[in-house]
């Protein structure tokens, strides 16, 4: 055996210890939290696949390879569920998710039971790969959608990484497995892959140690509480008597308002203000944060009889709202109806 083949199946054992290891982490929270139950799944799914994509290893574990493969197989759809999960604070688990499940379980059988390099085989695996290609792509855009409003630090920066690190590594993947379809891997590869798992899971497990406890909402309930003086440090509540003020002027009726410019207008940093907005005031995100002073003013303007035939749309540029789109969506989200509806309702209650 060469020096690159032992290299290979330490770093692979590697890989599949520090999976385990982050797995326990997600268990800690798995009871209370989805995105954590989806964590859960997706670092055994990765201890399996570093194991069992590697021809040494699996043809040394023989049997025991088959259940490794059905943890493998889906790793790419567990991977999009919890990085959705994660940087989504609405999350809520729909059926329709299960569908590129399926289309991966499709791609896997129709690979695994002709033989290798058959047409068939070769058409299973292009649409396997295209499935993963188009969930990290979905998931990097997600990581860097929301970015600038995201009000936990190391979440913060780990949208970054994954977007510009694990996407990109992932999608060169799946890329490579497109390339040698129907062919024989050069050993290279192999050593390559698991050098860069193991980079890749040294980093990952390094962040989640340092991540805080309270990384998911529970159960994914996207609640936020209210203002609680008392969890303030002293020398916050100065800064957080001038946010309440600004927020009470209206401030928040300024259109695409940001963290940055609302820094700007109390005279104070940046990671200051974050820091106040979520670990004193308790919101994961900016966008929280607004929504909360906007969708008060709604309600109240929606059920005041004297602003009965002003237009949805116009109550919500007024509120700071881009577009009405955005503010159905807010709305709906917090009270479970549409604004005319619930204006309908105030108004007949009134």
């Amino acid at each position: 055996m060469t020096t690159a083949a032992i290299l290979e199946i330490l770093a692979r054992g590697g890989t599949a210890g520090l999976a385990l290891m982050m797995a326990l982490i997600f268990l800690r929270d798995a009871g209370h939290a989805v995105g954590a139950r989806l964590g859960l799944l997706f670092a055994l799914g990765v201890a399996g696949y570093a194991l069992v994509s590697s021809n040494l290893i699996s043809e040394a574990l023989g049997p025991a390879a088959l259940p490794l493969n059905l943890l493998a197989i889906p790793t790419g759809v567990l991977f999009w569920w919890f990085a959705t999960a994660l940087f989504d604070d609405r999350f809520v688990w729909r059926s329709w998710r299960l569908i590129p499940l399926g289309l991966i379980i499709l791609a896997a059988t129709g690979h695994f039971l002709p033989a290798e390099g058959s047409r068939l085989s070769v058409i299973s695996i292009l649409m396997w790969q295209a499935v993963n290609i188009l969930l990290m792509a979905h998931a990097a855009v997600l990581a860097i959608r929301d970015w600038p409003d995201d009000l936990i630090e190391p979440r913060r920066r780990f949208r970054i990484a994954l977007a510009g690190l694990v996407a990109i590594l992932g999608i060169t993947i799946s890329v490579m497995e497109v390339r040698f379809a129907g062919t024989v891997f050069p050993d290279w590869v192999f050593q390559a892959h698991g050098m860069t798992l193991f980079g890749l899971a040294v980093l990952f497990t390094g962040w989640l140690i340092a991540a805080p406890t309270d990384l998911f909402p529970p159960d994914s309930s996207g609640r936020q509480p209210g203002p609680d003086m008392a969890r303030l440090a002293p020398e916050d509540r100065p800064l957080a008597a001038r946010l309440e003020q600004a927020m009470a002027d209206g401030l928040y009726r300024e259109p695409g308002l940001t963290v940055g410019v609302l820094a700007e207008h109390l005279d104070t940093r940046e990671h200051r203000l974050r820091r106040l907005i979520n670990q004193g005031l308790g919101f994961r995100n900016f966008s929280a944060f607004l929504n909360k002073h906007r969708l008060a003013e709604a309600k109240r303007l929606l059920a005041s009889p004297e602003r009965a035939h002003d237009q949805v749309l116009t109550l919500a540029l007024d509120l700071g709202y881009g577009s009405i789109a955005p503010f159905n969506r807010a709305f709906r989200a917090e009270t479970g109806t549409t604004p005319t509806l619930f204006r309908r309702a105030a108004l007949a209650r009134a």
